[in-house]
């Protein structure tokens, strides 16, 4: 059985080339409807024999969705053809160094479309079988957002005192959203609430309104003690509200709800509890 995976917005095309492909009852097929649940699916664990991008598509199209997988090193392997009406030649020879493994020209022809899949996975080694993601799956992930180096270097040492945790560092938010949307999905984002450029709360609106990242569970670290804006931010559904200088038993708390683990017996009495207000959490 291969796996193909199909990437287009156009719900006709998508159709025409599931149709097409039926002739080959061992080809088992997955759609994504854009670029973004492309990613997705492919951070979550998907691994096609081969992959089938519809060059222009909205929010993600072909040609990023192409040059983000190859940037991944979980999935740089990946065997991908390339779906497109364009003959432009700049852009295929852009797409060949990329390293495409084919071309399918729109409206599609069956015998072509065919010809070119059939000599694809043909050329895939006997025992060939979808790429295995990398990421040990049991640890987790936290992504620490702060610009401020001395603080970093302080949340480190007490993360890394919780085992199972891997930390993933953003010195700011246009460069943490940079790398959610390259598709870094933590158990954890802690996010500090002032920094330059984009603030936290600006970085927080930006998870919130993309349907791809809004679930992800968001804690945010602040020096300030204002009541208006924790509950402002507790509106935008962060789990926990911790205060600088950060308090090691109430950081290891949040990782240890973050990773679905009771709170450990020594930091009972100041852990946070997830489904608490975040200013009952860390307001006193």
């Amino acid at each position: 059985m291969k796996k193909i995976f199909i990437v287009d917005d156009d719900d006709i095309e998508r159709t025409a080339l599931k149709e097409i492909l039926q002739a080959e009852p061992d080809w088992q097929i997955t759609e994504a409807v854009d670029g973004q649940q492309a990613l997705d699916l492919l951070c979550d664990g998907l691994r096609p024999h081969l992959s089938l991008f519809d060059l222009r598509m909205p929010k993600i199209d072909g040609m990023e969705l192409l040059q983000r997988v190859r940037r991944d090193p979980a999935l740089k392997q990946l065997h991908v053809a390339i779906s497109s009406a364009t003959r432009d030649r700049d852009t295929v020879i852009a797409l060949s160094k990329l390293g495409i493994n084919g071309y399918l020209l729109k409206p599609y022809v069956a015998d072509k479309v065919l010809a070119i899949l059939r000599q694809i996975i043909a050329a895939l080694p006997v025992s060939a079988e979808p790429i295995v993601a990398t990421r040990n799956l049991l640890h987790k992930t936290i992504l620490m957002v702060e610009n401020d180096v001395l603080e970093r270097t302080a949340l480190t040492a007490i993360i890394k005192q919780e085992a199972g945790w891997d930390i993933v560092e953003a010195t700011s938010g246009i460069n943490a959203l940079e790398q959610l949307r390259d598709g870094l999905r933590p158990d954890l984002c802690l996010i500090d609430l002032r920094m330059p450029q984009m603030d936290g709360l600006s970085l927080l609106e930006q998870i919130r309104g993309d349907g791809a990242l809004q679930k992800l569970r968001v804690a945010i670290m602040s020096g300030e003690q204002d009541r208006t804006k924790i509950i402002s931010l507790s509106k935008l559904g962060i789990s926990d509200y911790l205060l600088k200088p950060a308090n090691p038993a109430k950081l290891r708390a949040a990782l240890r709800a973050a990773a679905g683990l009771p709170p450990a017996t020594d930091s009972a009495s100041t852990s946070s509890a997830p489904a608490a207000p975040p200013t009952a959490v860390n307001a006193g």
